[in-house]
């Protein structure tokens, strides 16, 4: 009885402190979700307050509907992180396969090739991206981002793939060569059905990278009618040049909830992937 007194005291003692962790941590958010439910008034009424004493939806309503600039900030940001992420884990998908599974001449070169492509600091390609893509026309194109987001997220997309195809029974694959299966039909009827942990980390990975991307966002679109959310952030702001507090939460809430929704639908999957892919790759 006495054991159980002493794990029931510490339980609530972790739990307690779990909790207090996550209120700490999420208070930003939360202080973002609320401010964005107020009317704005309130939001620059003093003293300040937490919640909204009067929940209106005034502050999206005029964000949405009233500055355009931020629904084409939005739809440029979904389309080219959509687009991109499709792109590497497809393309990931098939390199891990290949590096996983199959033996061929210089394997090793290459695999070490491209894990060094890791350790680089991607803002070093920046110049050399910007020069190529300005003398063949691909400033301010959605191509002209998602060519480079694909290239920046494929190395370690690629390294996880490799772990989690390395880890499938090659009992699953010897029986789908008897039945007479291309390595392509093996790859995508037998293996990829079966790397669904791999995937979804890829994907939720490439997806947040690409999402909050900002310095080649900026850089190559130039133009505010194809620039992405992380870049359109930077001028929201009111005529007297101050940050406008109830547009900025709700671009806030909007910048966070597509990252929110991918991760609470993949999460089963992420976890499980990444210690496949990354520990055992």
């Amino acid at each position: 009885m006495m054991r159980r007194n002493l794990l029931a005291n510490k339980n609530i003692i972790v739990y307690t402190y779990l909790i207090l962790i996550s209120l700490l941590l999420f208070s930003p958010l939360l202080w973002t979700i609320f401010t964005s439910l107020k009317p704005t008034k309130e939001i620059y009424h003093t003293p300040i307050t937490i919640f909204p004493h009067k929940v209106v939806l005034d502050q999206y309503r005029k964000t949405l509907w009233q500055m355009p600039d931020v629904a084409t900030y939005f739809k440029n940001s979904v389309v080219i992180t959509v687009v991109s992420t499709l792109l590497v884990t497809i393309l990931s998908s098939l390199g891990g396969y290949a590096f996983g599974r199959m033996k061929f001449k210089g394997r090793g070169l290459f695999l070490s090739f491209i894990m060094l492509t890791i350790t680089i600091p991607y803002a070093i390609y920046l110049i050399p991206v910007y020069i190529m893509e300005n003398k063949v026309g691909l400033i301010n194109t959605n191509f002209g981002l998602i060519l480079p987001y694909v290239a920046l997220n494929l190395p370690l997309a690629i390294f996880i793939m490799r772990g989690t195809f390395h880890e499938i029974p090659s009992e699953m694959e010897d029986a789908a060569i008897v039945d007479g299966c291309s390595p392509l039909q093996t790859w995508y009827k037998i293996m990829l059905p079966l790397s669904k942990g791999g995937v979804a980390a890829v994907m939720v990975l490439t997806y947040i990278a690409i999402w909050e991307e900002f310095t080649f966002a900026v850089t190559l679109m130039p133009d505010s009618a194809y620039q992405t959310l992380p870049v359109g952030i930077k001028f929201l702001k009111d005529e007297a040049q101050s940050w406008a507090y109830g547009t900025l939460s709700v671009v806030i809430v909007l910048y966070i909830l597509p990252v929110a929704i991918i991760f609470l639908l993949l999460q089963k999957y992420l976890i499980k992937g990444m210690i496949e892919g990354a520990l055992k790759g």
